[in-house]
């Protein structure tokens, strides 16, 4: 049986891991083996919405708890010399 999708007020609240230029999770302020740091995936959080696959929804890859994403856009590259600030 396919799941709703979260609104994506929702999303935003249970997903707290993405990585846009308006939500900067903890993990993305540690600087990468690289000596770099990890770059926003998504200009917003739209983007990632619309960018991203829910529990039930085909083509989902994981559990109840994860959420598949692809299409990133990458807005400032992949890698920063210094941790992103919003």
């Amino acid at each position: 049986m396919m799941s709703k999708r979260p609104t994506f007020e929702q999303a935003k609240a249970q997903f707290v891991h993405r990585y846009t230029m308006e939500h900067v999770p903890a993990w993305a302020l540690r600087q990468h083996s690289n000596g770099c740091y990890y770059a926003p995936q998504f200009r917003t959080d739209s983007e990632w919405y619309a960018a991203t696959l829910f529990h039930g929804e085909p083509g989902h890859i994981g559990t109840r708890n994860e959420c598949f994403t692809n299409g990133q856009t990458w807005p400032l590259g992949k890698w920063l010399n210094a941790s992103f600030k919003r």
